[in-house]
């Protein structure tokens, strides 16, 4: 304990240099009678070596009134719960998200009382300055996470076992764990997270337990496990985070579709099943510290071929899977709180990750048409997608040299026009040019004038597109879609080749 304690007394006195807390030592002036603890995942990160910005302080024997009057002229304050003793502390000179910083949590002593329906909604929270720190740590989830390391007498806090749990590598419930999560349904997921972040095992009992409450999981807000899960795929070991999922049969209630993929084998393109497949390529992602929104994509991408799947063996066909997975996993998304933004991105990376690239197939014009289609400024996501695909699938190459020649390929079109907004001829000037007001049929000219400028780009010329629109304003709206570029030939393709190159 010697050696745990000298640790912990050397990491206090750099964390402490930061100017961030430069209030610890106000604090202890202004009120000699405090006791200041670090508590929870900030003491057992510390322990690990592990960096971390999430700092939570216990402040005790100072009244709440005072407590927030003093960090009010430091900085800014938001009170979380007037019962429960918690503020937001962000000193001046600092904003939330800037350099990595987050927000200060600072609270009183806490004691809660669970009405055990699992869903964090009953329990009553009661914050007192001059409970016992220990009282306060018999609330908390793991042993791992119920550490306390007192600034003023430099004494670690350790009721449960959490520095041995710390040095086994494994996540323990305090107690038993039938109460805990009963408390609070939310712990299974964070148990998982947590063994994602650190590299940890789940204690026997604990996993049991969560095994036997898995149907509850939908019983908790969606926000909350959100969080959780969010944190699980951005992990290094998301791959993992889902095999366990699957295992415990939290999979099956949050994202039955993926569980559906279970087993569902593919054609002589792929040596795993759906299920399989896909969770490798969400861990390639994660190897790779892809963003989020790629990590759903490669978690997700072909969440439609088990609906879509014709044959058996190795001839089965999966066509439009794409177009079927994207309305999935929109539903998906939506289900699991994610943004609108995160939901419409992910939903078009999915809709569009089968892009063919064949390219001594595939011309110039090809190129621009997909990256019309795609997004200019998409290109480096659905490559890293592409890549999740082809490592997931097995294969030994992450970027084969076709995918190397269709970046420089892109590279060289993406200043060529691709969107509407690119051609010479703008809409407000095309309105007034043929005396029509706004309506489909503007986006329909000028959707007719963009499939010719992908095709020859030397037709993005002012004069030309004012007589061509002259043109094609004397042809019926049908015929002007059939103009549209995005039903012509590169689609028809794209569908033919399906599966033959990835």
């Amino acid at each position: 304990m010697d050696k745990i304690r000298q640790k912990l007394v050397t990491w206090q006195k750099e964390v402490l240099k930061a100017p961030e807390f430069n209030f610890v030592k106000k604090l202890l002036k202004s009120f000699p009678e405090a006791k200041i603890y670090l508590v929870g995942g900030v003491v057992r990160d510390a322990l690990i070596g592990r960096p971390t910005k999430d700092f939570d302080f216990v402040v005790a024997k100072v009244d709440a009134k005072k407590l927030e009057k003093f960090f009010s002229e430091l900085g800014e304050v938001n009170l979380v719960g007037k019962s429960f003793g918690v503020f937001k502390f962000v000193p001046d000179g600092f904003r939330v998200g800037e350099n990595n910083f987050e927000a200060i949590d600072i609270a009183l002593p806490r004691t809660e009382v669970a009405g055990m329906s699992g869903g964090y909604k009953d329990f009553e929270v009661q914050s007192d300055k001059d409970l016992p720190i220990e009282k306060d740590l018999s609330r908390r989830d793991f042993t791992i996470n119920a550490l306390a390391w007192d600034l003023v007498a430099e004494k670690l806090i350790d009721l449960f076992g959490g520095v041995s749990d710390i040095e086994k590598k494994t996540i323990k419930a305090i107690g038993k764990p039938v109460e805990r999560f009963q408390e609070d349904y939310t712990r299974m997921l964070r148990a998982i997270r947590l063994s994602c972040q650190l590299g940890f095992t789940i204690e026997s009992q604990t996993y049991v337990e969560i095994k036997k409450k898995a149907k509850q999981i939908k019983t908790i807000a969606g926000e909350r496990i959100n969080e959780e899960l969010t944190k699980i795929i951005m992990s290094e070991r998301a791959e993992v985070g889902i095999r366990m999922m699957q295992d415990i049969g939290l999979l099956k209630e949050l994202i039955p579709e993926l569980e559906n993929a279970y087993g569902v084998s593919q054609n002589r393109h792929h040596i795993y099943d759906v299920f399989e497949h896909s969770v490798r390529a969400l861990g390639a992602g994660a190897e790779r510290g892809y963003k989020l929104e790629v990590r759903l994509a490669a978690l997700l991408h072909d969440i439609g071929k088990p609906q879509t799947k014709e044959g058996n063996g190795v001839d089965s066909t999966f066509y439009n899977h794409d177009i079927v997975g994207a309305k999935m996993a929109k539903k998906i998304l939506k289900r699991l709180n994610f943004s609108n933004d995160i939901i419409d991105y992910v939903t078009h990376l999915v809709r569009f990750h089968m892009f063919y690239y064949a390219l001594d197939i595939v011309s110039d014009s090809g190129v621009r048409r997909l990256l019309s289609r795609i997004g200019r400024e998409n290109i480096d996501d659905f490559i890293n997608l592409r890549i999740c695909d082809r490592l997931g699938m097995g294969r030994p190459k992450a970027k084969p040299w076709k995918l190397i020649e269709l970046e420089r390929r892109f590279k060289e079109v993406q200043l060529d026009p691709i969107t509407p907004k690119m051609i010479a001829l703008k809409g407000d000037e095309l309105m007034k040019l043929l005396g029509i007001t706004p309506g489909p049929r503007v986006g329909l000219i000028l959707n007719a004038m963009l499939g010719e400028v992908l095709d020859d780009p030397a037709k993005n010329d002012h004069d030309y597109l004012v007589g061509r629109a002259k043109e094609l304003h004397q042809m019926k709206d049908a015929e002007l879609k059939q103009l549209n570029p995005d039903v012509k030939f590169y689609e028809e393709e794209r569908k033919r080749n399906l599966h033959q190159e990835k």
